[in-house]
């Protein structure tokens, strides 16, 4: 499937139509911190172990399993416990008046960590969890649905989540803290030490931290998986497969172009 300008236009004018009449990540925002995260980068693992941490810190229940809300919720949801940093996580689009460091402060808007992970990886982990349901071929997959119909994530809606919240990161870098999922896993501890600072969870000793890590190694994880969802196998990956095996040639020259033309923040990742 060759590109066409079309479909670059398409893509823009999607990119547009939400990001200005999406109001999610402006209505809701009466909270401490904002975890945006991309598909598939790690979000329930951060989720545990600052649940973890915030349990401890404040001696209240551990989390049940890994997707609890009842610690770090979703900002839909009234808070069960309200006298703890109120913080959220959510997979939003950023609104494009997020782009404008004076909303941030006429509005009260919150702390945000934006999660990120290389785009390939991130397609191979979702086309791993959820290729029974796709029913096609990887590249297939990879090339995705311009409609936003056929996939619960795929390359244009990552697009559009690596260009809104990499604006906003650009233009209120004081309002924001990329954590990358590789930083997370090279070094756990350090990248859950820099969440508490950024998010003003205060003073975090190292212990504290050194157990909310080892609580949340991927074995524990698998452990502690909601038993009420019906795909909850699915949500840690025990798998090694290096995802770059799931490339072929053609497959690489697609996503180098596509990126090439249509991603304007990429951070830090080399996409071609």
């Amino acid at each position: 499937m060759a590109l066409s300008l079309s479909d670059d236009l398409r893509f823009r004018l999607r990119c547009l139509n939400r990001g200005l009449f999406n109001p999610t990540t402006i209505r809701h925002r009466s909270f401490d911190g904002h975890i945006a995260s991309a598909k598939n980068c790690g979000s329930h693992w951060i989720k545990y172990m600052l649940s973890l941490l915030l349990a401890e810190l404040y001696d209240l229940p551990a989390p049940e399993h890994i997707k609890s809300d009842a610690i770090i919720g979703h900002p839909k949801h009234p808070p069960i416990y309200p006298n703890i940093p109120r913080i959220v996580l959510t997979h939003s689009i950023a609104h494009h008046a997020m782009r404008l460091p004076f909303v941030h402060r006429a509005l009260g808007l919150p702390r945000y960590i934006v999660l990120v992970r290389d785009i390939r990886h991130i397609l191979v982990s979702v086309y791993e969890k959820w290729d029974k349901t796709h029913r096609v071929d990887f590249p297939t997959y990879l090339r995705g649905d311009l409609r936003n119909r056929r996939y619960a994530t795929d390359i244009w809606q990552l697009m559009r989540f690596f260009n809104a919240w990499g604006a906003v990161v650009a233009a209120c870098p004081d309002r924001t803290m990329v954590l990358r999922y590789e930083d997370l896993t090279a070094d756990a501890r350090d990248s859950l030490a820099k969440v508490c600072t950024f998010l003003g969870i205060e003073p975090v000793a190292p212990d504290l931290i050194e157990r909310a890590v080892t609580s949340a190694s991927k074995q524990e994880m698998a452990n502690r998986l909601d038993p009420g969802e019906d795909h909850a196998d699915r949500v840690v990956n025990l798998g090694e497969r290096d995802p770059n095996d799931w490339f072929g040639a053609a497959d690489r020259d697609f996503l180098a172009e596509v990126c090439r033309r249509n991603l304007k923040y990429n951070f830090g990742y080399d996409l071609g």
